[in-house]
């Protein structure tokens, strides 16, 4: 089997251009495509036979039968693949598109617009904003190009450029938005004045729906609502506060201790903590909020997911929410972190929990450089497709074996020595 060098192919660079394929004409996009899994024998693109299969010079785990199916999965495949560089953003928004979630890295959020609409905007603003970057991909804008826009602070020219050599009848219902809302991508300030009214009126409205939940009055006051859930207890007060999200069809980022508590931090980032999102909207549509806080309360979150006909949920879920809120392991408080340490922007500044610092490792830190050593190991452990098990780490970690689990997902050198002295637990 030959080998060919598996990076960004040198003939799609940041100088070309691409023409808008008309979309009834237009092959099927990757994001849209399923592809075939690998063993080595079947192409991990197209999945057809060949005898002159290539295998990927950077991972080595799967095998193209042409350089044109390598490039078309390589926007997937860049973040399976051990490169061993900074993956640009662009790519990170190509993968949220193809799992039909909003980005939540926080500088891909920075560099398309996301954050800006989520300060200055109320309603569907980042669901008509991903479905806009979707419009432009299925119209045969490459990630490439994307990226050399944003980068030259051409974005909104190129965009309007690209949708309108289209009739207006085909240019569909985001780009109208778009018109409306060029500011997202004009390279101009948030306003802090607006951001903040925008945020109270979000709030507010979200408050009401969780009121109105528990048994409020409609026409209460804001006043009054602050009255009623001042008497609430700790513990319920979580739980209205997570149910006005839910029924806000929204989910907690990973910066909340909700992320935590309600079992998000056992999903990968990746469009898992949408589907568990989803399926709280539904508990919340089938039980009552009494019935919601003693679940929470008596951590028996799942039993309750069972029992309103919503199936049982996955073992980590389940493993999480077995002491929640009032006890977790260690590993979801790591994972809790390295979910934040993902998800922000660039220069934020994150520490883990005491109990996580102590048993992994940052306890022992000398450094920065220390620091970061963990955080790059612990972010390709948690990675979607790793391999690796949450709870295998933490069994890793009671043994005193964290050096030899990590061995077997990350390739360790040059910095062995380094993460022997780091991983040592007493």
């Amino acid at each position: 089997m030959r080998v060919f060098e598996f990076c960004e192919p040198a003939t799609d660079n940041l100088q070309g251009t691409t023409s808008p394929t008309p979309i009834d004409t237009m092959s099927v996009p990757w994001f849209m495509a399923a592809p075939a899994s690998s063993d080595c024998t079947h192409c991990a693109w197209c999945g057809e036979e060949s005898p002159d299969m290539k295998r990927c010079s950077g991972c080595r785990k799967i095998a193209y039968c042409s350089p044109k199916c390598q490039k078309d999965q390589w926007p997937a495949h860049i973040f399976d693949c051990k490169v061993n560089k900074p993956i640009s953003t662009v790519y990170y928004l190509s993968r949220d598109i193809r799992n039909d979630v909003i980005p939540v890295d926080g500088q891909t959020r920075i560099d398309y617009g996301f954050d800006k609409a989520s300060k200055t905007l109320r309603g569907d603003s980042e669901n008509n904003l991903l479905s806009l970057y979707k419009g432009l991909f299925m119209l045969g804008v490459t990630e490439k190009e994307l990226r050399k826009w944003q980068s030259e602070g051409t974005l909104v020219a190129n965009i309007k450029k690209t949708y309108e050599a289209l009739p207006p009848e085909n240019r569909g219902g985001y780009y109208p938005w778009f018109l409306q809302h060029q500011d997202l991508l004009d390279g101009s300030p948030v306003d802090p004045n607006r951001a903040t009214q925008v945020s109270i009126e979000s709030n507010l409205a979200m408050w009401r729906k969780g009121w109105a939940y528990m048994g409020g009055s409609p026409d209460a006051t804001e006043l009054q609502m602050k009255a009623g859930l001042s008497a609430l207890s700790p513990e319920r007060t979580a739980c209205f506060m997570f149910v006005s999200v839910a029924l806000s069809s929204k989910r907690p980022n990973p910066f909340l201790p909700s992320w935590l508590t309600f079992g998000f931090v056992s999903t990968n980032c990746g469009g898992a903590e949408i589907g568990l999102g989803g399926l709280y909207q539904d508990l919340v549509k089938r039980c009552t909020f009494d019935e919601f806080c003693t679940a929470y309360e008596t951590s028996t979150i799942p039993a309750l997911f069972e029992s309103k006909g919503l199936g049982k949920r996955d073992r980590l879920f389940c493993d999480v929410m077995a002491g929640s809120p009032r006890f977790c392991k260690s590993v979801w408080h790591l994972k809790h972190y390295i979910d934040k340490v993902v998800s922000s922007k660039p220069g934020s500044e994150h520490v883990p929990s005491p109990e996580a610092g102590y048993d992994y490792g940052y306890n022992n830190c000398k450094g920065i450089v220390d620091w970061k050593l963990l955080d790059d190991l612990y972010t390709k452990l948690f990675a979607e497709n790793s391999g690796a098990d949450p709870l295998q780490l933490h069994e890793a970690f009671q043994k005193g074996e964290l050096l030899e689990f990590a061995k077997k997902y990350v390739k360790l050198a040059p910095w062995t020595a380094k993460y022997t002295r780091l991983l040592k637990t007493t």
